[in-house]
C-alpha cells in the first residue's frame, strides 16, 4: 500500500571541502499502512508555547427541533498537532495555495462558521449557522 514520490532537492553543504558543491538529497515520500482520508467541513484548534493543535470536523444536523431548539452534533474526525516551524510552513503553503487556486478557479467565498450575527438586508436576524435551519 506504500504510494511513494520521490523528490530530489540540491542543496549546497558547507562542512565539506570545495564548499558551494551542492549535494542532492531525495526524498521518499509514503502513507503509513494506516493511513486514512477525511473530509472535513471545518477546522478548529488551539496553541502554546509547544504545539499548534487543528481538530477537522464535519456536522451533523438533527432533523426538525425540539422546544425551538435546533441540535447540530459537530464530530471531530481527526486532530493533527505540530510544532510552530511545522505550522508557520503550514500557513505559507495554504496561502500559496489558495493564491494558486484563486487565480485558476476565482474567489473562493468564505463562509463564516462562527456562531455570531449579522443582520439581513431586510433587518432580520442571520447567522452564519442558517444553512441547517
Amino acid at each position: 500500500m506504500a504510494e511513494k514520490n520521490n523528490t530530489p532537492a540540491n542543496v549546497q553543504n558547507p562542512n565539506e571541502p570545495g564548499r558551494g558543491q551542492p549535494i542532492e538529497i531525495v526524498i521518499e515520500v509514503s502513507k503509513e499502512e494506516d493511513f486514512k482520508r477525511f473530509y472535513a467541513i471545518g477546522a478548529i484548534g488551539v496553541n502554546n508555547i509547544y504545539d499548534f493543535r487543528i481538530s477537522f470536523y464535519n456536522d451533523d444536523p438533527e432533523l426538525g427541533q425540539r422546544d425551538g431548539v435546533k441540535k447540530i452534533q459537530r464530530k471531530i474526525g481527526t486532530e493533527v498537532l505540530l510544532s510552530p516551524v511545522a505550522a508557520k510552513e503550514l500557513s505559507r503553503w495554504l496561502a500559496q495555495n489558495v493564491k494558486d487556486y484563486e487565480d485558476k478557479f476565482g474567489e473562493i467565498k468564505s463562509q463564516n462558521r462562527s456562531r455570531e450575527s449579522s443582520r439581513g438586508t431586510a433587518g432580520d436576524e442571520k447567522t452564519a449557522l442558517d444553512g441547517y435551519a
